[in-house]
């Protein structure tokens, strides 16, 4: 019996039913009713053998009277009682796991979704639009001169100024140390040019305090465009490809992936080893 309540129990709480405190009321009252009419019942068939076998301390016409009714009042009220506490308490524990649901989903510095929840958050989008890597320049150099609270400042800042400019229906994610990833519900590549400038701006006027006097940032991107049926993978490889072209051609700036390796010089692209920075 115990097992089929705890079962019960586990699907009306993957069904939603203890969402909201309208959703505990209802339950409580669907339980004191049937509470009611089993203990009306039971109480009407054990009155019934007692008064056969002339075991009743009352008269039969008294104990339908009285005993009734204060019988399922009694029941009732303690059901009532009990169904509420476990309401409460289920409502509790997934008022928790929707919390936890909701952290899993976020990097805990920035606060932005992560690199898991912005691709699974991106594929299901069934739109076109363009994939934009963004990398902080030089952040390392930030980290070594200043130290690494005053980078995670700068982390929380950038995040700040993207989710500014990038509000819904875009989508917004920190993928990597000082990388972050946007998702531009648009087609129009003019529009998607003036948001990603308006972000590397704001940024780039962003001050960020230190104990060496105030820090900023600049960053460089890639962009990529997002058609149907393209995967994600060639989406971030050919932004991540872009990118780190804006990043050979001196950073602080854009470039689009048909943009290519024509705007590097031969021996710039012999020149520029290593990786993002």
């Amino acid at each position: 019996m115990r097992g089929r309540l705890a079962l019960w129990l586990r699907a009306q709480w993957e069904a939603g039913v203890f969402q909201t405190r309208a959703d505990i009321s209802m339950f409580v009252l669907n339980t004191v009713l049937v509470t009611i009419t089993l203990a009306t019942a039971g109480y009407l068939m054990a009155t019934a053998i007692l008064a056969n076998f002339g075991l009743l301390p009352n008269p039969f016409a008294a104990a339908l009277g009285f005993d009734t009714p204060t019988t399922v009042l009694v029941a009732a009220s303690v059901s009532a009682l009990i169904a509420w506490l476990l309401g409460m308490a289920v409502h509790e524990m997934a008022l928790s796991r929707a919390e936890l649901e909701r952290l899993s989903r976020l990097d805990s510095l920035s606060g932005l979704l992560n690199r898991r929840a912005f691709i699974a958050d991106m594929a299901e989008k069934k739109v076109n639009g363009f994939f934009v890597l963004f990398d902080v320049d030089r952040f390392k150099l930030v980290n070594d001169t200043h130290g690494q609270a005053v980078g995670d400042a700068v982390i929380v800042a950038v995040a700040d100024e993207l989710e500014r400019v990038f509000a819904a229906p875009h989508l917004v994610g920190r993928v990597g140390g000082e990388e972050f990833a946007v998702f531009i519900e648009n087609d129009d590549r003019g529009d998607c040019s003036l948001l990603v400038e308006e972000a590397r701006r704001s940024v780039a006027a962003r001050r960020v305090a230190g104990a060496k006097g105030p820090v900023t940032v600049t960053l460089s991107a890639g962009i990529a465009d997002r058609a149907q049926g393209r995967s994600f993978e060639a989406i971030f490889e050919a932004a991540d490809r872009a990118l780190y072209l804006a990043k050979s051609l001196g950073r602080d700036r854009t470039i689009h992936e048909d943009e290519g390796e024509g705007l590097l010089e031969p021996s710039r692209r012999v020149a520029a080893g290593g990786r993002r920075r």
